[in-house]
């Protein structure tokens, strides 16, 4: 499967996510099975001014390629520049964001604010694709308002200045990530679309995400939130879209993984920060775990890599000796 000049090696993508999808997580999912990772999104006006904050974001691994780093803004020059600079960061593909509903994102006109301004989508895809060989992809929501649809619009014009694939999520901004989720919509697009169209929205366990193919007709299929202290549903679906029966990592795995998240996060971010962050993640990886609301109460109170990894080591004992099955739909 390819977008643009990638050649993939599956159809299952790891979305961008905010707060989440730092470089060390997005090692984890590519391991497991994501054909290709994206950041979370990137100020494009952040990198057009050097800001080192932003900088840090655009950290990316030798061993999560490939990476489609996801940029915003609502700024032709600026995004352009920004695409420029990414090129020198390493990126393969590069992404621009116009679905995040979030309200700091769009008073300031980028996200899911351009939805109600395509002939600025016009000048932003254009720009971008002038500026950078690498290929474009073009993430966006069905539309801003409750009922509005823009998506056979977007497409025209992302296949008119060379995007190289769109990501459509079926529900509009101010639905956020509530409310149903308009699967038609991603299969009409399919039916009139010259580049690959990824399907995203909804997933939560690798049956969905064959259902969501079959339906759809998408050339690829986002995860997000699932993934979430479970980079193994990347594995899964490649699976059952192979027929194959559905595995659950064993309890060894599962903390193996914990651990090395773990010494990423501290390796790339000090120990401080690395224990911090770490906390947000584990209290998803626990989730199926035997006595995991006191395990997540406990790691806010760790603030060493050393007591991190000895917390982790005897919750181990404990879920080995609890012999519970553990249950992803908690």
């Amino acid at each position: 499967m390819r977008i643009g000049t990638l050649e993939l090696d599956g159809r299952v993508l790891l979305a961008p996510l905010a707060g989440y999808g730092d470089a060390p997580f997005r090692v984890l999912c590519r391991r497991h099975g994501a054909a290709m990772v994206y950041t979370e999104m990137v100020s494009s006006l952040g990198i057009k001014f050097s800001n080192s904050k932003t900088f840090e974001m655009l950290s990316l691994d030798p061993a999560e390629h490939p990476v489609d780093v996801q940029i915003f803004g609502a700024r032709p020059e600026a995004m352009a520049a920004a695409a420029d600079a990414l090129v020198r960061a390493g990126a393969d593909a590069i992404d621009i964001n116009m679905g995040c509903p979030e309200p700091k994102i769009v008073k300031t006109g980028a996200g899911s604010a351009l939805l109600k301004n395509l002939p600025l989508i016009d000048e932003i895809t254009a720009a971008v694709t002038r500026a950078s060989a690498l290929p474009v992809t073009v993430k966006i929501r069905k539309g801003f308002l409750i009922d509005d649809d823009v998506t056979e619009e977007i497409l025209a014009i992302c296949e008119k200045n060379g995007v190289a694939a769109l990501t459509i999520h079926g529900s509009t901004a101010v639905q956020g990530r509530s409310g149903s989720k308009d699967w038609d919509v991603i299969a009409a697009a399919k039916e009139r679309a010259t580049i690959p169209i990824i399907a995203n929205g909804g997933v939560k366990k690798a049956e969905d995400a064959r259902k969501f193919l079959d339906y759809t007709g998408a050339d690829f299929v986002m995860v997000g939130r699932a993934a979430l202290g479970n980079p193994w549903i990347f594995d899964q679906i490649r699976d059952v879209l192979q027929g194959k029966p559905l595995r659950e990592p064993t309890i060894e795995e599962r903390f193996a993984v914990m651990v090395e998240h773990v010494d990423r996060e501290v390796a790339l971010k000090g120990e401080a920060i690395g224990v911090k962050e770490m906390r947000k993640h584990l209290a998803f990886y626990f989730r199926g775990l035997p006595e995991a609301t006191t395990y997540r109460g406990r790691i806010n109170a760790v603030k060493e890599h050393r007591q991190l990894i000895q917390m982790l080591d005897e919750y181990h004992m404990l879920c080995i000796s609890a012999g519970e099955e553990v249950r992803r739909d908690t």
